[in-house]
């Protein structure tokens, strides 16, 4: 997909209003949450593929932070992974060093509460990635106990995940 079919999927697939800029698309939510996501990260290939097609993926992210720093988190991710090209774009990858005091996990998107939206066009199948920040205990915690351990004990300890004031403690 080009960089207009790609941001009208996005809006197709996306519940809010999203401004775009720089490859990356913009929206506040309707319950006090932002989202960027982006609109060109599907031209880098992490060297998946699956039934005979390229597997690629625009990344989202979603909190109760301010627009610019999660383009900040999103944009130290991509660069990451396009910058090593051996970093598997996909669920459960863990992405260290996103900013201060920050890392990411990239997980299947929440915010459908359902599958997954993806495309298969032209050789390529793209799909969306969520990109949650870490904080440098939570980040520690799923390099010593995996990332699905991470999962249940966020879920056990009702960690709200979205809310970006657990990086001021």
């Amino acid at each position: 997909m080009n960089a207009a079919e790609t941001q009208a999927w996005l809006a197709n697939i996306i519940p809010a209003q999203l401004r775009f800029e720089n490859d990356l698309a913009y929206a506040s939510l309707d319950n006090d949450e932002n989202l960027v996501a982006t609109t060109r990260f599907a031209e880098v290939s992490t060297g998946l593929s699956a039934e005979g097609m390229d597997v690629r993926a625009e990344i989202l992210t979603v909190a109760r932070a301010p627009l610019s720093s999660l383009a900040a988190l999103i944009t130290e991710a991509t660069e990451l992974l396009d910058a090593a090209r051996v970093i598997p774009a996909q669920p459960g990858t863990l992405l260290p060093k996103l900013g201060p005091g920050r890392h990411g996990v990239l997980v299947a998107p929440w915010l459908w509460g359902g599958p997954t939206p993806q495309v298969k066009l032209d050789g390529r199948w793209t799909l969306m990635l969520q990109l949650v920040a870490l904080t440098d205990s939570e980040y520690a915690y799923a390099v010593e106990e995996g990332v699905p351990a991470l999962q249940d004990a966020v879920a056990e300890s009702e960690i709200d995940l979205l809310d970006w004031s657990r990086f001021e403690s």
